[in-house]
């Protein structure tokens, strides 16, 4: 007959092993979550840089405003920022001049970041990230 003292000997240990299998997949979870959210985070952050970029340009902004206004509104993003790059060109897609007034002339805005998460876990997540917009030149 199984008394009850030892009947709680062999359950010794049993906790810990219950929370041993179950805190690593959920610490995995909880990084994961956070991560996601800091990598869409990061995404929108650049697609607004980018059109916050453009619309600069459109208003007749110079080479230098226009990455002034992209870098500021890309904030504390994760990664290393590259330069902005810059260029106005036709619907057809010809560069031209961004300084003479054009009805054809759209600016394009190119924001492009390497993107490296907080943790590491997920280097899927680890690239490099690019956003674009384009806006006609008034």
């Amino acid at each position: 007959m199984v008394t009850r003292k030892l009947r709680r000997w062999r359950d010794r240990g049993a906790a810990a092993v219950e929370f041993a299998l179950v805190v690593g997949p959920l610490v995995f979870l909880i990084f994961g979550s956070i991560e996601f959210g800091l990598f869409v985070q990061a995404r929108t952050m650049i697609e607004n840089a980018s059109r916050e970029g453009v619309r600069v340009a459109s208003l007749g902004g110079s080479q230098a405003e226009v990455q002034a206004a992209a870098t500021n509104a890309l904030g504390p993003v994760t990664g290393v920022v590259h330069p902005v790059a810059f260029t106005c060109k036709t619907p057809a897609g010809v560069v031209v001049s961004c300084v003479a007034p054009n009805v054809d002339k759209v600016a394009t805005v190119t924001v492009t970041v390497d993107y490296t998460g907080i943790t590491g876990l997920f280097p899927i997540l680890t690239n490099q990230m690019a956003a674009s917009s384009t806006m006609r030149i008034e």
